[in-house]
């Protein structure tokens, strides 16, 4: 049976339990009300919780048609997460209201963050560097949950690229750029998590103008492949109310850096550059020692300040 969503896997759960005994029942009982717990977990993880063996689980992947534990655990991911990514707020809100699953949470964002070493070995990225470090331009773009990633991006990138533009919003100023765009530049483009209409009306903007795009997205957030010249997927975790792009973030300073890296001589000058502006317009507190004195300052004039008032 073909694992798609939560009804498949408890037909298929139901379908066993009968004919199963000791150990495999209750790694199945256990499945069955947990399953987003056990689309994270190790071998050992789901063994433990299930008051079983490693080779319990082992064989219990088997036994439900897989040909590993790592292939049961991957299909039962996508289940999981193509599940909450069908569900706005309001219904993940209501189904999990009076438990909040921190903890699961923190487990899927960890695995997020593991599977970025894929990523970075991927083709796709050992292309998108090089297209970054050689654009004449380079147009962060991200709307709504995407913006602080956009802004964290190009932020960084702007320390080493000569010329990066961030696009948050729509407005006639982003227009006026536009037009000055072309196919010597690229959009770094970062979605989250839901596809939004202004990611859509933007790319195809972009693709009038014959601008490359680099999809940095959440799987349930891709837009059309002709629109894109390379994807990088990059899962994010949803919580209650809100998305934990934390594996997107860390994904954004890697590329960076990897752009960094490959126009090594033109980084370590404009970094210089960078740190002796900072110096001169004064932009960081120069000695830690200094701004801890001055905090005591402070502290110590909040605590007179009743005092005095008195």
């Amino acid at each position: 049976m073909t694992l798609t969503d939560r009804r498949s896997l408890m037909a298929l759960l139901d379908a066993e339990i009968p004919t199963l005994s000791g150990a495999q029942r209750r790694l199945a009982l256990y499945l069955r009300e947990h399953p987003e717990q056990v689309s994270f977990m190790t071998t050992t993880d789901f063994a433990q919780a299930a008051s079983t063996s490693q080779s319990s689980v082992t064989r219990f992947a088997l036994r439900l048609g897989f040909d590993s534990y790592a292939d049961f655990s991957k299909v039962l991911s996508d289940v999981v997460l193509h599940e909450i990514h069908n569900k706005a707020p309001t219904e993940r809100f209501r189904e999990q209201e009076g438990s909040s699953h921190f903890m699961d949470f923190i487990a899927q964002e960890m695995n997020h963050l593991r599977g970025l070493a894929d990523l970075l070995a991927s083709p796709e990225f050992g292309r998108s560097v090089p297209q970054l470090a050689l654009s004449r331009r380079v147009i962060v773009v991200g709307f709504a949950a995407a913006a602080s990633i956009a802004e964290h991006a190009s932020l960084y990138l702007s320390r080493l690229h000569p010329h990066v533009h961030c696009v948050t919003t729509l407005e006639a100023g982003v227009m006026t750029h536009l037009t000055h765009w072309s196919a010597q530049d690229t959009a770094l483009l970062f979605t989250v998590p839901r596809l939004t209409t202004d990611t859509v009306r933007f790319s195809e903007l972009l693709k009038q103008r014959d601008v490359p795009v680099i999809l940095i997205a959440d799987p349930a957030a891709l837009i059309a492949p002709d629109q894109v010249k390379e994807t990088l997927i990059v899962p994010v975790t949803l919580g209650l109310t809100t998305a934990v792009p934390s594996a997107m973030l860390m994904f954004a300073s890697l590329l960076v850096d990897a752009v960094a890296l490959q126009r090594a001589r033109q980084t370590s000058e404009a970094l210089q550059t960078f740190e002796e502006l900072s110096a001169t317009g004064r932009l960081f507190v120069e000695h830690r020692g200094s701004a801890e004195a001055s905090w005591e300052e402070h502290l110590r004039t909040l605590r007179q300040a009743p005092d005095e008032m008195t």
